[in-house]
């Protein structure tokens, strides 16, 4: 049966529907309590471990040693109603010319709590006077785990159709899991108090990414399911990384004990490369076992690439001072970042010449190498915070808020990545006993509502055993009600997400 000869190029719908850990590029969030509660306006003050990632020059105006650790615990509430559509594959009536027009419940997050991100390290001047270096290990803010409904499949007992369906973004995510970590070294050195430099090497390390989704190995000519098929798969990558490299450079300016300009970038153009294996799994169990081979032994390897983008921020400080003691502070901080760099996704099932096939009884397909177009856009933020020493050395509190503009042009949103244009503010606040600094933080992130109407929508349901060839207008096997698409729009609809976001940091510090 040729719909299971052509399982094997299932490894590539599953990677079209992407990667990507979170909203507004792979990460999000600030890292730090004492950021966090800024909004992340910190790039010119950078007095803490975080410094390593917002700005390393900010290490050299370090007194002494410190040691810091600390978390961010965040709740993620990402919800997408479907758009109506008309399920061509499944006609009301047995001559065929009529249609059901189906609608789709709102569908959420169903693991909207990530309790663990956390940071440590330290700092030291290590009895210098100019010199400060940093050893410390993170995982870069984000939303790595996302999981959504997948409807029971009964073969015997098809969907109701006059009722809302219950897992209308099937097509794009079931669920997805991804844990980053980096492992940064830094060294700051400052010429007086005038200007100071710094640099951060990085080193990339992806223990886990999960990835699942469903598509349709339908094969026939004419063959449109935008809602269900009889042949729907399952399919989930697991795959990791190993080492990537990346550096962060930064400066600042103080052309006045009250005024500090500063300067931080990413600099790297680098691409985090995973290896992993790939898993499909019918989901009509009477189908059997599809199995993944290459050069006649059992194979499952994959190889998926994600650029990473180059950073540059800029920012302005004011500081009140009274009596050469800061009473409060105002930054001003602009971000501008590379997505587009994202350009496409790449996934390499070839090794040694030789590429993956899927075999279901006697039947085989070679699995070709996939590139993936996503389309995005490089993003402008703006961030404002600030700091008021309430009872100094005893009490501060902080503030701030920021915008960033949309990654995503909206017709490939999908409800792993909306991203639109977001917002948000912050709160936080540090409290000082001796040597011991405890500092909390809540920001709140919202992305206003975002709809994508069906005409507009160019996120496409993955068919691989498709019989309509592009330009997908071939009479005698292409659909005509699809005007000419490959398959069914399926990331039509309504996106909202916000994130809740709580931040603690204990700071200790001695031989000031």
């Amino acid at each position: 049966m040729r719909s299971l000869a052509v399982l094997g190029t299932l490894a590539g719908s599953l990677l079209a529907a992407g990667a990507a850990l979170a909203e507004g590029g792979y990460f999000s969030g600030t890292l730090g309590a004492r950021a966090g509660g800024r909004a992340g306006a910190f790039a010119a003050k950078a007095d803490d471990l975080s410094a390593v990632y917002h700005n390393p020059a900010g290490l050299a105006n370090l007194e002494g040693t410190l040691v810091e650790v600390g978390n961010q615990t965040s709740y993620n509430a990402y919800s997408f109603t479907r758009a109506p559509t008309v399920d061509w594959g499944h006609p009301t009536e047995p001559n065929g010319t009529i249609f059901p027009n189906v609608t789709f419940a709102k569908v959420s997050n169903g693991k909207p709590w990530q309790g663990i991100v956390p940071m440590l390290g330290a700092a030291s001047k290590l009895g210098l006077k100019d010199w400060a270096f940093a050893l410390a290990v993170y995982a870069p803010p984000g939303v790595g785990n996302l999981s959504f409904p997948l409807a029971p499949y009964d073969a015997a007992n098809p969907p109701d159709l006059s009722r809302p369906q219950p897992d209308g973004q099937r097509y794009m995510m079931v669920d997805r899991e991804a844990i980053f970590l980096k492992y940064v070294a830094s060294a700051a050195w400052k010429y007086g108090e005038l200007f100071g430099l710094g640099a951060s090497a990085e080193w990339i390390h992806v223990p886990r990414l999960k990835y699942s989704l469903v598509v349709d190995a339908t094969p026939f000519a004419y063959a449109a399911n935008p809602v269900y098929a009889d042949l729907d798969m399952l399919a989930t990558m697991q795959a990791s990384s190993l080492f990537t490299f990346n550096a962060i450079l930064g400066a600042w300016y103080r052309p006045v004990p009250s005024l500090v300009f500063a300067l931080s970038g990413q600099v790297v153009p680098a691409d985090i490369v995973l290896h992993g294996n790939l898993s499909v799994e019918p989901l009509n169990q009477n189908m059997g076992e599809v199995t993944l081979w290459r050069n006649n032994a059992r194979a499952s390897d994959v190889k998926v690439k994600l650029p990473l983008p180059m950073l540059a921020r800029a920012a302005v400080r004011y500081r009140n001072l009274v009596n050469n003691r800061e009473r409060f502070d105002v930054e001003l901080d602009v971000e501008y970042v590379t997505w587009s760099r994202v350009g496409r996704w790449t996934i390499d099932t070839m090794v040694d010449g030789k590429v993956l096939e899927a075999r279901y009884q006697s039947e085989r397909m070679p699995i070709s190498p996939i590139a993936i177009e996503k389309h995005w856009r490089d993003t402008f933020a703006v961030r404002l915070g600030g700091e008021y020493a309430v009872i100094p050395g005893r009490l501060g509190l902080r503030a701030g808020g920021y915008y960033e503009t949309a990654v995503a042009n909206p017709a490939y949103a999908a409800v792993d990545f909306p991203g639109a244009a977001q917002f948000g503010g912050a709160l936080g606040a540090s409290v000082f006993v001796r040597r011991f600094e405890v500092a909390v933080a809540y920001a709140l992130k919202l992305m206003p509502s975002m709809t994508v109407a069906e005409a507009e929508a160019r996120g496409y349901q993955q068919v691989p055993a498709s019989a309509c060839p592009a330009p997908y207008t071939d009479p005698d096997y292409c659909n005509p009600n699809l005007n000419g698409a490959p398959a069914p729009v399926v990331n039509a609809g309504t996106y909202t997400a916000f994130s809740h976001f709580l931040y603690l940091g204990v700071l200790y510090r001695y031989g000031l």
